[in-house]
């Protein structure tokens, strides 16, 4: 019995020398994993700094050029061209494009700028100092509020239209002969009846002349007839034979007198020439063009309507047209017609506006950009489209009340550019954050930096 004793006491020593021996290299296979996981934490930590120190730096340069970058978003169709156009103008990269978007833009206003560069010196620090593990406390958000009023509100379609003159009248030649004279130079401003040439006229004054004495010596002899009809000297059927040259030597005096008459072309109506297609000396035909005469007093602007829209132009009288080749300037034009049918290739429906011209400033084919209110608000509550961030599929602003914001689930309705209607959820008099939101939550506190009445004040 004591030799089993013996034996079982000197196995347990043999394995607590073997686990004692062991130990130090378990413990040291243990700090290297956990050493191993502290490295890639530490790089992992690393990386994340440099990319916020980079997200600031943008943010910096941002608040910089800032009336640029307010510029930029507010005329971006949308987040993805105002951040491509963001990048492009500040040359920064996607991420810092996007950090700029998405982020709190309200930081940018200058009372932001200090603490910003003592965020980026503390980052900067703590890679310096190799001390990745210390965190600085969560700044205060700076945020840009604005108070709700009503104003008017209008859902605005813009669409290219092009000009044409009000009347295009293309002159052609109504009887054959020589161009005599030519009284006016292409460009030259006419009235209506100014003669613009002359054709030479021997030939008809001579033609003229000939029905005019066919017709005088019908003439005599019909009264001579007549009285010898009155005496029974002559028959009725003479009579009625005589009668029937008088009115036909007058036709073909008549259709002289014409002819002679339209050696003289005339301008039929007011306006400029704008082409002209003949030269003295030069022989036309009939029909050969003469000269082509524009109306530009008035000028028409044809646009193109879309199906959806058609229904909602037709309600509208008063359009507003601008045109960049008169450095934007902007007329107003009201509605002359709007076709019943479209265009088969294209599928609108041309609408054709009128706009007065008196000082010829306008001029055809011109390129124009026409504004159309589709509906308008007088009294409606409005947010910068920006504002308002998706929660659960719910459409959400933040407001804020003494200091401490809350989210609201809205309902929205017409569009005006960045602007757009909200039907529920707001009322006039409160305070919606419109810059600095995407970094809030419910009941957070923040420090409101700036309260505005519309967006245009944050280019001030």
């Amino acid at each position: 019995m004591s030799d089993n004793v013996q034996k079982t006491a000197r196995r347990s020593r043999s394995l607590l020398k073997f686990i004692w021996g062991a130990l130090p290299l378990a413990v040291l296979l243990l700090i290297i994993v956990i050493l191993s996981g502290a490295i890639d934490s530490k790089n992992d930590k690393l990386e994340a700094i440099k990319t916020g120190i980079s997200e600031l730096k943008a943010k910096r340069l941002a608040m910089d050029r800032m009336d640029e970058v307010v510029r930029i978003i507010t005329r971006s169709e949308d987040v993805g061209h105002a951040a491509d156009r963001l990048a492009d103008a500040l040359n920064l990269t996607d991420d810092q494009a996007k950090a700029i978007i998405h982020q709190p833009i309200g930081s940018l206003v200058a009372s932001g700028r200090e603490k910003l560069d003592r965020q980026i010196a503390f980052l900067e620090k703590q890679i310096a100092e190799n001390k990745l593990d210390v965190l600085e406390p969560p700044p205060d958000v700076n945020v840009v509020v604005l108070k709700l009023n009503q104003q008017p509100i209008r859902e605005r379609i813009n669409l290219p239209g092009i000009v044409e003159p009000w009347v295009k009248f293309n002159i052609v030649a109504e009887v054959r002969g020589e161009v005599t004279e030519k009284r006016i130079e292409k460009g030259t401003s006419v009235n209506a009846g100014d003669i613009i040439a002359v054709l030479d006229t021997e030939d008809y004054e001579i033609a003229l002349q000939a029905a005019k004495a066919s017709y005088d010596t019908a003439l005599a002899s019909k009264q001579r007839l007549e009285k010898l009809y009155k005496e029974q000297l002559a028959s009725r059927s003479q009579l009625d034979d005589i009668t029937a040259q008088v009115e036909q030597f007058r036709a073909q005096m008549d259709s002289a007198a014409l002819n002679l008459k339209r050696c003289t072309i005339r301008s039929p109506i007011s306006g400029i020439i704008n082409n002209l297609y003949i030269d003295r000396g030069q022989y036309v035909k009939i029909s050969d063009p003469i000269a082509e005469v524009l109306q530009m007093d008035k000028v028409k602007v044809i646009v193109g309507i879309p199906e959806s829209d058609v229904r909602a132009v037709g309600n509208v009288d008063e359009f507003e047209v601008m045109f960049d080749a008169l450095d934007g300037r902007v007329f107003t034009a009201r509605k002359y017609f709007l076709s019943r049918a479209s265009d088969p290739m294209a599928r609108l429906y041309n609408l054709e506006l009128r706009i007065e011209n008196p000082k010829g400033e306008i001029l055809p084919d011109m390129f124009a950009r026409v504004d159309i209110v589709k509906q308008e608000k007088a009294n409606a509550l409005a947010v910068p489209l920006y504002s308002i961030i998706t929660l659960d599929n719910e459409k959400t602003v933040y407001v804020v009340d003494d200091q401490v914001v809350g989210s609201r689930t809205v309902k929205t309705g017409i569009q005006e550019g960045w602007r757009i209607e909200i039907t529920e959820g707001l009322e006039a008099g409160e305070q919606v954050v419109v810059v600095g939101h995407r970094s809030l939550s419910d009941g957070q506190t923040v420090n409101v930096v700036k309260s505005i009445l519309g967006m245009e004040e944050l280019a001030n």
